[in-house]
């Protein structure tokens, strides 16, 4: 007989099973909520995808790379390299046996014009959309590096990158093995590889760079045949990388030869085709050598660009900027446009397999 306040043994078991039968199928949803979301944001093997492959940074989310994704309205990498070589005529570069050889196996165009002259308002432009008007100070006073505001008026690529949940990398040859931010505006390499500028590595321009991402700038030895680079290409490199090479092997100190046969072997032996699934590789210069309209040579390689043999020379002879590579960019990882330069310029089209 039961006492007062006592329950009875059916009540409880009833009670009990019911508790459990509702905590096993929330713990149900939840776990199929989460296997959901993995499979959803997981990307497939390059085999399996023609759609980037998510590069999350620490302070992104994954989310967030996701829906940026599905905002790209061009999709035909998983990840970008630009290297960009120094002052050289389109019709010198365009002659060269190492630039002919690589242009090649991609798309060379004929009608491509840096923005400015001289480099520095070049290099800003490429990865902010804009220059701030640097160049209005003339070519002696232009090349004078800035250091820009942490504020919403002067954003980069990275900013667009890090709030879509993608990563950045900045790479420069002979960076000086010293404490970010790099004051340097230049350093003279002893053993005659090449000199380090500073105006040449775009991002050390932004206080936003200096004070929040210097852990994404990253110093190359080009002497050591396992340097950062190339360990983070053996790895698999983030969504953007922008590799600076030292004055020698851009060709500034040097020549248009030296640069040449400098980024053919670079692609033949430091990055070479195994390690470059999925990357669009873009070379460009910074600007012509003093060419009359700005003509430079620019070449798009990777496994989504079409051969030479079977680009149609209607296409490669439109009119491109280094605008028009900023905004491919950003169709391809569905980021906002940063100003109004790459907002409204030509993506470039018709070269893809």
């Amino acid at each position: 007989m039961l006492q007062k306040g006592q329950m009875s043994p059916t009540f409880v078991i009833g009670v009990f099973f019911r508790r459990n039968v509702a905590v096993a199928v929330f713990a149900g949803m939840f776990l199929a909520s989460i296997a959901g979301s993995a499979q959803s944001t997981t990307p497939a093997p390059p085999s399996q995808s023609t759609e980037p492959q998510i590069t999350k940074s620490p302070e992104g989310k994954q989310e967030e790379a996701a829906r940026a994704a599905s905002r790209a309205t061009a999709r035909h990498f998983d990840r970008v390299l630009i290297i960009v070589l120094e002052n050289v005529d389109y019709e010198v570069a365009s002659k060269d046996k190492s630039f002919m050889d690589l242009a090649a196996g991609g798309a060379s165009f004929t009608n491509f014009h840096a923005l400015f002259h001289p480099s520095y308002p070049n290099y800003l432009a490429m990865v902010a959309g804009t220059d701030y008007g640097i160049h209005h100070r003339g070519r002696l006073l232009a090349d004078n590096q800035v250091n820009l505001p942490a504020d919403a008026a002067h954003q980069t690529i990275a900013d667009r990158l890090i709030a879509a949940g993608l990563d950045f990398k900045q790479y420069a040859e002979e960076l000086p093995d010293s404490p970010c931010p790099w004051n340097f505006s230049a350093q003279h390499v002893a053993d005659k590889r090449g000199n380090y500028v500073r105006r040449h590595v775009p991002f050390l321009s932004f206080r936003e760079i200096q004070a929040k991402y210097c852990d994404r700038v990253i110093r190359v030895d080009s002497s050591k045949s396992d340097n950062f680079f190339v360990q983070d290409a053996r790895k698999g490199l983030v969504a953007y990388s922008f590799y600076s090479p030292n004055m020698n092997h851009d060709g500034h100190d040097t020549n248009s030869q030296t640069a040449g046969t400098w980024v053919k072997k670079f692609l033949d032996e430091t990055f070479p085709e195994k390690l470059r699934q999925g990357t669009l590789v873009v070379v460009t210069f910074d600007e012509s050598g003093g060419n009359a309209d700005n003509r430079i040579f620019t070449l798009l390689l990777g496994d989504m660009v079409k051969p030479a043999n079977l680009q149609d020379p209607n296409a490669l002879a439109r009119p491109y900027t280094h605008y028009s590579v900023l905004r491919t960019i950003e169709d391809n990882f569905g980021l906002p446009p940063l100003t109004a330069n790459d907002r409204d310029a030509s993506p470039i089209t018709d070269i893809w397999k």
